[in-house]
């Protein structure tokens, strides 16, 4: 199914940006430069797309944000107040090869098939790897440098050895370290 282009008039979208033209671009979203929109894309409302970021026949929800270097397949599916940190790759093809039989593009940019979900509220570390058919739970973390081969429960960390551990909801835990000699 063919998309319009829409990007709504009040999202900002840096000039050396490449946006196609079927591409969808919520309220206040931010596009900055060159990140590249492609395929379909559908990016929600007040989102933030960094420097350098590919967005290619995604779907986004509202309030997220993807990080400098991000790059982000077709049949991919993303939540509202997402963060996908610097350098994370979310994959979408279990067998890459340079032949693509059996590899169904259509389908994944008309958002018919999903191979993979992050849902609300989760965060991707800078450089985690997610490989395809992989489902990301409400408010779970992914750790920096993690490669997800496995579903991630909701509100649970997946660590860089595999390992997964639930987020205890009461736990303060305070968001900038200062470095110590």
């Amino acid at each position: 199914m063919a998309q319009h282009y829409m990007i709504d008039d009040s999202a900002q979208v840096h000039p050396k940006a490449v946006v196609d033209n079927t591409v969808l671009i919520g309220a206040r979203s931010r596009v900055w430069q060159f990140a590249s929109l492609i395929r379909g894309a559908c990016i929600g409302d007040d989102c933030s797309i960094a420097s350098c970021a590919i967005v290619d026949g995604a779907d986004l929800g509202d309030r997220t944000i993807v990080s400098h270097g991000a790059f982000i397949d077709p049949g991919i599916v993303i939540g509202s107040d997402v963060f996908i940190g610097p350098g994370v790759k979310l994959c979408n093809d279990a067998w890459p090869r340079a032949d693509k039989t059996g590899f169904n593009m259509a389908q994944l940019i008309s958002h018919e098939f999903v191979t993979t979900r992050i849902e609300d509220g989760a965060s991707l570390g800078a450089g985690v790897v997610v490989l395809p058919g992989i489902v990301i739970g409400n408010d779970a973390m992914i750790a920096a440098g993690a490669v997800v081969t496995q579903n991630v429960p909701a509100s649970h960390l997946y660590k860089r050895d595999g390992s997964m551990v639930p987020i205890d909801p009461e736990r303060k835990v305070e968001r900038m370290r200062r470095a110590t000699a």
